[in-house]
């Protein structure tokens, strides 16, 4: 499981600031500030757009997903 901890530590790698973040995510500092100290957590979107903004590869989950809906459709 992700947790604040982790979101901060793939932010700071990215070299991208909290306010940076929150622009991106269309959200303000202070929502940054309570993901990382896991206060809340991020939407299903927002944690895959603060994946894609920190440069995480996210292909093979993806992939993995797209299997199991595949596999799942041919029952």
């Amino acid at each position: 499981m992700i947790n604040g901890d982790d979101l901060k530590a793939m932010r700071n790698q990215a070299g991208i600031t909290q306010a940076q973040m929150a622009s991106k995510l269309s959200c303000d500092r202070k929502t940054i500030i309570n993901y990382e100290l896991g206060v809340g957590e991020p939407k299903m979107g927002q944690l895959f757009k603060w994946l894609v903004i920190c440069r995480v590869d996210i292909k093979p989950l993806t992939s993995q997903i797209t299997k199991i809906r595949e596999k799942i459709d041919s029952e």
